[in-house]
């Protein structure tokens, strides 16, 4: 095991920032299912997932996440992920290819 990142505050981020459009189009073309973002207010988020089941606990982080990615603020790149694994990270692609199974 390599120590070197250990107790060190690390932005693990892939290589690419897709929007939420975006990444509907990538899991369209996958998929083969026609897959559409519809840009939710928070307050129906919230109460969709809390509909769905979903602990409050979780769908609280989702909400702040959903904010987050709302306001632009994770459209950073960077390389630290790559260098943290020593390789380059998988893509979004072939990660929704390898667990097709659980999208659908």
């Amino acid at each position: 095991m390599n120590n070197k990142y250990l107790n060190q505050k690390l932005n693990i981020i892939g290589p690419s920032a897709f929007s939420y459009q975006e990444m509907a189009k990538i899991m369209t073309i996958i998929l083969g299912i026609k897959i559409t973002y519809s840009k939710p207010s928070l307050f129906k988020f919230r109460k969709t997932m809390l509909e769905r089941g979903i602990k409050k606990d979780f769908v609280t982080v989702m909400v702040m996440l959903y904010l987050i990615t709302q306001l632009g603020n994770a459209k950073e790149v960077t390389d630290t992920a790559a260098k943290v694994l020593g390789h380059a990270p998988r893509t979004i692609q072939n990660y929704i290819f390898d667990n097709q199974k659980y999208f659908k």
